[in-house]
């Protein structure tokens, strides 16, 4: 799992992290940023501050989904990502090893946020040279834009059982600092706390031809690699 920010994971798979999880798959997750240049009132202006609520956070967040999944902060710097995109693809690459039977998930190359895209163009060189599985998940496109604009054509629907939904619930209120208010669950994240969750599955664009590990469609994502 490959999270830009923290809270991304939760937004965008935490339903598919908690079912990785419950069938015993083993869930990394590679933390990019600590979300640092979010709404600085929230510790008085202080970014040290910030990124240290947020690190902390998503630790939490993570526990609920996937208790005892490790989370690796790579310290990159938040709203910067384009600017190390290769060191981050090689770390993950690496990471990865080879990844046959892997499933890399991780933000949609085409999200409205430009550390999504960069972190998603990361993930998908490195899951094409380890030739691992890649599902992408949006997170701003929920939030920002019109669901209309969403690829629906390219995408999967993961179906959550209560409890699943229960605990990605339960996951993004681990992010207080973001979620402030108890209306921002009822409103505008009402339809991020249902019992589907989406995601994209589009081959990565390589220069060398290899296979596409994603070319027949499936309706859960996790389910070819349990």
């Amino acid at each position: 799992m490959v999270a830009a920010h923290p809270d991304d994971e939760s937004i965008g798979a935490g339903g598919l992290i908690a079912r990785a999880h419950d069938r015993g798959m083993q869930v990394y997750v590679a933390l990019l940023t600590a979300g640092e240049a979010a709404d600085p009132a929230v510790t008085d202006g202080s970014r040290h501050a910030l990124a240290r609520m947020r690190l902390a956070e998503m630790e939490a967040a993570v526990d609920l989904l996937a208790p005892g999944a490790p989370v690796v902060f790579l310290g990159a710097q938040d709203g910067h990502l384009d600017e190390c995109e290769p060191q981050i693809s090689a770390y993950l690459t690496e990471t990865l090893g080879q990844g046959g039977r892997t499933l890399v998930a991780a933000p949609w190359r085409e999200d409205p946020h430009p550390d999504h895209r960069s972190a998603g163009r990361a993930a998908a060189t490195a899951a094409a040279a380890a030739g691992a599985r890649l599902v992408e998940f949006p997170v701003r496109l929920w939030l920002d834009a019109d669901p209309g604009e969403a690829p629906w054509d390219r995408m999967v629907q993961l179906s959550l059982s209560d409890a699943e939904r229960d605990r990605k619930v339960a996951a993004i209120g681990a992010h207080a600092s973001q979620v402030r208010s108890p209306d921002v669950l009822r409103s505008r994240l009402a339809h991020l706390a249902g019992t589907v969750e989406h995601h994209v599955l589009e081959p990565a664009p390589v220069p060398d031809p290899v296979s596409d590990p994603v070319s027949a469609p499936v309706s859960d994502p996790v389910s070819a690699e349990s």
